[in-house]
């Protein structure tokens, strides 16, 4: 089934447009517009955003790269199929670089701790999945930001771009998170009492049990 064009929606000008354009493209896949194995078109896109097929093209290309699309001559790009394989490879390998980004953080202040309270409280007892994740993500990147490594914050932005594919389509039809929520309270705990060491070892235990979620839950769909 071909996903209805998206409404219109011009991509303000004064923003970067490469990058506007990308967020956007984004935005529709992680909203559910494009679920795994629809296709994207440059021609549509062109028109939804009201921007040249360049940018579009640009982006379609950079997320394939990331590994959330793949190509073909005969189908153009599609949205990767959600895989068992690429759960088990991305899951450990963003687990241990949010564990690094932890360990050598500069400590947290307590406006920076309230911050992520309040944001880890507000994912708690959120149901829209979609908000979740972007609850999720806004706290994880904080965590990430804190070390100060601009290229270890893009390496984890662009995974985390690709496994939220799996994320919120499981929140979608599973939304229950118990326990990845009281391990984020511990992780701003540990920070709290000055141990990166404990958080980090949390943040690895997290990653681990959401990847151990996302694989039941796939053998469960595909059953």
């Amino acid at each position: 089934m071909i996903p209805a064009e998206p409404a219109q929606q011009p991509i303000p000008r004064p923003e970067p447009l490469r990058e506007a354009v990308y967020a956007r493209i984004v935005d529709l896949i992680l909203n559910g517009h494009y679920p795994p194995g629809a296709a994207l078109t440059e021609a549509s896109l062109s028109r939804a955003l009201d921007v040249s097929r360049t940018p579009v093209r640009e982006a379609l290309l950079r997320l394939e790269a990331e590994g959330v699309l793949s190509s073909s001559l005969a189908r153009g790009f599609t949205v990767r199929p959600l895989v068992r394989r690429e759960v088990v490879e991305l899951y450990p390998i963003l687990g241990s670089l949010e564990a690094l980004a932890v360990r050598t953080a500069r400590p947290l202040d307590p406006a920076t701790l309230d911050a992520l309270r309040e944001t880890f409280g507000e994912l708690a007892r959120c149901t829209d999945p979609v908000r979740r994740w972007r609850l999720d993500t806004e706290a994880h990147g904080a965590l990430v930001a804190a070390s100060g490594n601009g290229h270890l914050m893009t390496f984890v932005r662009r995974l985390r771009t690709n496994v939220s594919r799996y994320e919120l389509t499981y929140m979608r039809e599973a939304p229950s998170r118990e326990d990845a929520d009281r391990q984020h309270v511990e992780i701003v705990d540990a920070l709290a009492a000055c141990d990166p060491s404990t958080a980090a070892a949390i943040l690895e235990q997290h990653w681990h049990d959401g990847m151990r979620v996302i694989l039941d839950w796939l053998d469960q769909r595909d059953s």
